[in-house]
Parts: structure tokens; C-alpha cells; sequence
């Protein structure tokens, strides 16, 4: 789908210098509607490539446990033993024989039991790990969206605020041009100057939009090689989600327990105390079979001999390796220990920033209400009467422009606020995250259909 550029356009003359200011609200090319936050967060999750390289992982671990689980091949062997090289006779000499053998090998202990549970919670770790993913990817993208709308935002109400400034430096410079009222010169330097300034806020929005619909864009590439989306395709909607009441503040452990992060440190523990058993093995023999058959010819006389038979056991006895297995053992032991450690840091972590967001999201809503139900009514009760005495000769030109920059800077300050919020929201809805065997079975469903 193509349209047109927009582009919103002021011009002022400062010092002879021509200035243009340009706010890109369109783009030649579009992805669609406007993109919403969940719109974004769902097609980010689908163009992913992450999610099917763990799926392989997994399908390929569950294929390496059928395989850890075979004993190893048995060996066969054809021989022809004592040959005399005098006459090459094969019934010359009694030891002369043709021999065949076979042996079979069995490896320590549980080895083969333990290599295929080994590699099957290696393979569980799989969709843990993809509930994680999705919970991140959720969190990244709905605050880097956060981060363009508010750039977005900030820039059309910035462009439309300065047509209004512009409006006011013409009416000052025609108000002291024709000697009327009490325009100063000092007030047209003041307009000029707060143009100025805003020329300067636009820019650094603009590259602050531009880096964040960059960084926007790679999420919503699809995974095929050479496929991108150009951030200029990418127009945010204007109406941000809407906002959830705040949270309740005292959590346990208990509540972060089911959490994709804590269910995969959970599996990784599991697998260190499978390491730890495998290391038990070696303290195992390993041993095997082995049957031989020889086959012998007539003796010169022709008289028939005895063919042999050969049984035999193998067997590996760890005598000198004690003390090699000894520290293999403590070290997966460790290991195990220190999983186990590392789970409980990250729940008390995980607790510490869920009070913290709560806290940070209930006072952003706070100053959110404050600004939309007192402080921006105020503001414009203000500029208004500021305004209104300008015009009546009461009031000065420099309270009507420090009335509308404060206006603007209280407009800003809500964009502010809601996308603070927004990014807030997105944290705590990780810390929320549940990686039941349910859902991420289904979500698996839906992402291989």
C-alpha cells in the first residue's frame, strides 16, 4: 500500500538565515493501519527467528536422547591364526585356524539411562526458554514502541504549538510596527529566539523517532533472509493503549515462582544433578563379552581336529581414577548448589523489582491525574488571562509566550507521563509472565501452524 508524504512545514527568517521545519507524519510506504502496541507485539512475536531455531534445538535434543540411549555397536572380527609362512599349508601345524569373535561392550553403571534423561531436559529447557523469549520480546517492543509514540506525539503537538508562536511574533511585529500598544522590540527577539528553541526540541525528537522506529523495524522483519521493514513504513497510532490500575504492591516468592526465568533456572538444576549422577558412574566398571570360534583343518594324515571356543568377560576397573572421579563429582555437585543459589537471587531480585515498578507506576498515574485534572487547566486559565491582557494593553508580551511555553512544556509533560507509564507496564507484565506446560504448548501449537 503507497501513499503520500505529509510532512507539516513552518518557514521564519532569523538573521537573513531561511529555517525549515519538517515533521514526517506519513511515509511513501505503509505496513498497513496504523500500528498499535499489541499489533506490534504480535507480529514481532510471529517474524521472531529465535522461536523456530529453538524449536529445532529441541526436536534435535529429543533425537540425541534415542540416540544416547543405544548400546554401542558390537564388534566383529575375521582372523587366520598361525599360518605357517614355510608352505602356507593350512593343516600343517595344529594352532593353524581361521577365527571369528564377536564382542559387546556395556557402558558404566546408569550411563545410557542418565545421557538420555541428560538430553531430554536439555530438550525441556527448550519451551521454557521460548516463554522467556516471548515475555521479553512483549517487553521489548511494547516499550520501544512506547518510546516512538511519545517522539511521534511530542513532534505533531510541537509542530502544531508553533504555528501559534509564529502567529504571536507576527502580531507583535505588526503591534510594533504601527507604534500600537506596548510591543518592545525586545518582545520580537523573543519570539524569534522561542522558535528558535523549538526548531532545536523538534530535532532532537526527530532522532530519538527515527532511532526508535529503527530499532522497531528489525523486530517486525519477518524471518526469511533479505526481508526488512524501512522505519518510514512504521506509523504509530495515535492513541495509546489504555492504561491498567496499579498492581498490588506486596508479592511473595511464590507469586514469581511459575515465572518462564525461574521454571528454566529450576531445569537447569536439574540437569547439574543429572551431570552429578553421571559423574557417580564413573566410579562404575565398565565391562563387556566377548565369544571367539576357531576353525582348524585335518592334519596331514587327514584325521579331523577339534575346533576352539573362546568366552570371555572385559572388564574396566576404576583403581587409579579415584581421585579424577572424586573431583568430577564435587564439581557437578557445586554446580547444582550454585543453580540452586542463583534461583533464589533472581526471585528476591524479581520481588524487589515487581515493589519497585508498582511504586513507580502508581506514582506516574498520580502525576498523570495531576497534570490532566489541575496543573494543565491552571496553565491554560493562565495564558488565557495573559492573553486576554495583552490584548487589552493591561499584560506584557513576555507573559503570553512564557504562558504558551508553559502550556506546551504541561502538554509535554502528559506524553511524558503516559509513555512512562506505558514502559512501566511492559515491566511488570514480564515480571507476570507464567510458563504453565499448558500455554506454552499451545503457543507452540500456534506458532508451527
Amino acid at each position: 500500500m503507497l501513499s503520500k508524504p505529509v510532512f507539516c512545514r513552518h518557514r521564519m527568517r532569523v538573521g537573513g538565515t531561511c529555517v525549515i521545519v519538517a515533521c514526517l507524519v506519513g511515509s511513501l510506504e505503509t505496513i498497513g493501519a496504523e500500528l498499535t502496541q499489541d499489533e506490534a507485539v504480535r507480529r514481532a512475536l510471529q517474524a521472531d527467528p529465535w522461536i523456530q531455531a529453538s524449536n529445532l534445538k529441541e526436536q534435535s535434543g529429543l533425537a540425541m536422547s534415542q540416540a544416547a540411549g543405544e548400546l554401542p555397536d558390537p564388534r566383529l572380527s575375521l582372523a587366520v591364526a598361525n599360518l605357517p609362512v614355510d608352505t602356507f599349508d593350512f593343516g600343517q601345524e595344529p594352532m593353524t585356524q581361521v577365527q571369528v569373535s564377536a564382542s559387546q561392550m556395556f557402558p558404566r553403571g546408569d550411563t545410557r539411562a542418565l545421557k538420555r534423561r541428560r538430553f531430554e531436559e536439555q530438550a525441556a529447557q527448550q519451551p521454557l526458554m521460548r516463554a522467556e523469549r516471548r515475555a521479553q520480546v512483549r517487553k521489548e517492543v511494547s516499550q520501544l514502541w512506547a518510546d516512538a509514540w511519545q517522539a511521534q506525539q511530542s513532534l505533531a503537538l510541537i509542530a502544531e504549538n508553533r504555528v501559534l508562536f509564529q502567529q504571536l511574533g507576527d502580531v507583535a511585529t505588526s503591534s510594533y510596527r504601527s507604534a500600537y500598544g506596548m510591543t518592545r522590540q525586545q518582545d520580537i527577539i523573543s519570539a524569534e529566539l522561542e522558535l528558535t528553541r523549538l526548531d532545536d526540541r523538534v530535532a532532537q525528537l526527530q532522532i530519538k523517532y527515527d532511532q526508535s522506529r529503527s530499532e522497531l523495524a528489525q523486530w517486525l522483519a519477518a524471518a526469511e533472509p533479505g526481508n526488512s521493514i524501512s522505519p518510514l513504513a512504521i506509523t504509530l497510532a495515535e492513541a495509546p493503549p489504555e492504561l491498567t490500575s496499579v498492581p498490588q504492591a506486596e508479592q511473595t516468592f511464590e507469586t514469581f515462582l511459575a515465572h518462564p526465568m525461574i521454571r528454566l533456572n529450576e531445569q537447569k538444576e536439574s540437569l547439574a544433578r543429572t551431570d552429578a549422577d553421571l559423574a557417580r558412574q564413573n566410579y562404575e566398571p565398565a565391562w563387556g563379552l566377548s565369544a571367539g570360534y576357531g576353525f582348524r583343518g585335518d592334519d596331514p594324515m587327514g584325521r579331523d581336529r577339534p575346533d576352539f571356543l573362546t568366552v570371555g568377560v572385559t572388564m574396566e576397573v576404576p583403581l587409579f581414577s579415584r581421585s579424577r572421579n572424586d573431583s568430577e563429582v564435587k564439581a557437578a555437585q557445586s554446580e547444582a548448589e550454585s543453580v540452586r543459589t542463583e534461583r533464589l537471587l533472581q526471585l528476591r531480585q524479581m520481588q524487589g523489582a515487581w515493589a519497585t515498578g508498582v511504586s513507580r507506576y502508581q506514582r506516574t498515574l498520580e502525576r498523570l491525574d495531576l497534570y490532566r485534572d489541575r496543573l494543565l487547566p491552571q496553565i491554560e486559565e493562565s495564558t488565557t488571562a495573559a492573553l486576554n491582557g495583552y490584548t487589552r494593553d493591561t499584560g506584557t508580551f513576555t507573559d503570553v509566550v512564557r504562558g504558551r511555553i508553559a502550556e506546551l512544556n504541561a502538554r509535554l509533560m502528559v506524553i511524558e507521563l503516559t509513555a512512562d507509564a506505558l514502559r512501566i507496564e511492559a515491566q511488570l507484565d514480564y515480571l507476570q509472565a507464567q510458563a504453565h506446560p499448558a500455554n506454552t504448548q499451545t503457543l507452540d501449537a500456534e506458532e508451527r501452524s
